[in-house]
Parts: structure tokens; sequence; C-alpha cells
């Protein structure tokens, strides 16, 4: 037996486990980019719900804003105790929650429901907080 023919017997020996070897490596290598485009996606969901999420904040602080000088100041002076009354506070939160609507970008809001939800089922609640965190500021001025 040559050192060719050896060679070539051994070549025949190893060559099912050298494609094991390639198949084992390439499939080690697509899990590899797989992991890193999930990182990649995650990465811009979080960035992308993070902006939306900061919109949302400026929107609800100006929708707050909006509704207070424009609709609660009005009412409050037609008022004998300067007070809302629950009707006037609704239709108040139904002001502003429409001035959130508008006035936020259809990209933020897209992003916003599909992380929270229907946007309609949790904005009382945020632009409440937004209302309660505006009073805070104004006491503190």
């Amino acid at each position: 037996m040559t050192l060719s023919a050896f060679a070539l017997d051994l070549v025949e020996i190893l060559l099912p486990v050298i494609a094991l070897f390639l198949v084992v490596l390439i499939g080690y290598g697509v899990a590899l980019l797989r992991k890193k485009i999930e990182e990649i996606d995650n990465e811009i969901a979080r960035q992308s719900l993070s902006a939306a999420l900061t919109e949302a904040e400026a929107v609800g602080i100006d929708a707050v804003r909006a509704t207070n000088q424009v609709l609660v100041d009005e009412l409050k002076e037609k008022s004998k105790d300067g007070k809302l009354t629950e009707d006037e506070a609704k239709e108040a939160m139904g002001v502003a929650k429409d001035y959130f609507l508008e006035h936020i970008t259809c990209g933020s809001l897209e992003i916003l429901e599909a992380s929270l939800g229907p946007v309609r089922e949790w904005l009382e609640g945020f632009l409440e907080a937004k209302l309660s965190a505006e009073k805070r500021g104004m006491e503190y001025a």
C-alpha cells in the first residue's frame, strides 16, 4: 500500500466525519446568526417602544395642559364654587382623550397598541396620572 492509496482510504473513512462536522458548524453558524438577528429585532423594538412612550408622555402632558387652559378654566369660572361637577370632569377627560388621539403620530399609536393593547383602555388612567403630576408640579412652582 502506497502513501497515496493510504491517504485516499483515510479520506474515504473521514469524509462522513468531515461532512458531519461541516453540517454541525453550519448549523451552529445559522443559530448564532438567528440569535444576533433576534437581538437586533429586540433592540429595535425596545427603541421604538421607548420613543413611542416618550411621545405619548409629551402628548399626554400637552393634552392635560390644553384641556386645563381651554375647558377646565372656563367651566370653573362658570361654577359657583369653582369646582367641576362629575359630568364636567368627564367632558374634560373626553376632550383630553380626543386631543391625545389627534396629536400622537400614527406610528407611535401603532407601537403603543401592539405593546400595551387598545389605547382607549389605558388612556384615561394615563391622562389622569399626567394630570396628577401636573397638579403636583403646580403646587411646587
